[in-house]
């Protein structure tokens, strides 16, 4: 089973044959793959391959992002940089960023990972550029910022996505956050 987020695209092909179930990501999605030790499936996304057996996992590789994060949720999945060719096997709770490298940390709640698949905008630390990133592809809009923006700022907590862009404007508005709407 697989859950595309916004503005996001999977392409497979009309049958699995063979040993390799493969399919390419573009965006995020969330993955609950049936185990089949005899055929591999495999995920690529910009720079990025995972292979699994059977398990449930989230991957974020919107391309402006500044990293493909691979959220583990169960199971076990191995991570391939596919410019170094360096992988990583992740376990529950862990994700893997792929940016100029690869890190993996723990993250222990996996809850803002698949917060999207829920029906809620979910930030914990993130700043405005990351919570605004979110709200471009969910609405699609587009973001400016004033020239000489600086983010400081750093945002927590849950929004459902079941509200207008204009209210979830408005409950940003109460951390002080200013926006001009045109169009």
């Amino acid at each position: 089973k697989v859950w595309l987020n916004a503005a996001s695209s999977l392409r497979f092909p009309a049958a699995f044959n063979g040993r390799m179930r493969q399919v390419e990501l573009k965006g995020e999605a969330y993955f609950e793959v049936a185990p089949d030790k005899s055929r591999i499936f495999e995920v690529i996304t910009r720079d990025q391959r995972v292979e699994v057996l059977g398990t449930h996992f989230n991957i974020n590789a919107y391309a402006d992002e500044p990293s493909v994060n691979t959220t583990l949720l169960e199971g076990s999945v191995q991570i391939s940089d596919l410019r170094t060719n360096n992988s990583k096997l992740l376990k529950p709770g862990e994700q893997a960023q792929l940016g100029e490298k690869m890190e993996v940390v723990n993250i222990g709640n996996s809850s803002e990972a698949v917060a999207w698949k829920e029906g809620y905008f979910q930030f914990n630390e993130a700043d405005i550029q990351a919570v605004m990133r979110q709200i471009e592809r969910w609405y699609d809009v587009k973001v400016y910022y004033d020239e000489g923006f600086e983010p400081s700022q750093r945002f927590g907590g849950e929004i459902e996505r079941s509200l207008s862009l204009v209210q979830v404007l408005k409950i940003l508005e109460k951390s002080k956050v200013h926006f001009q709407i045109e169009g």
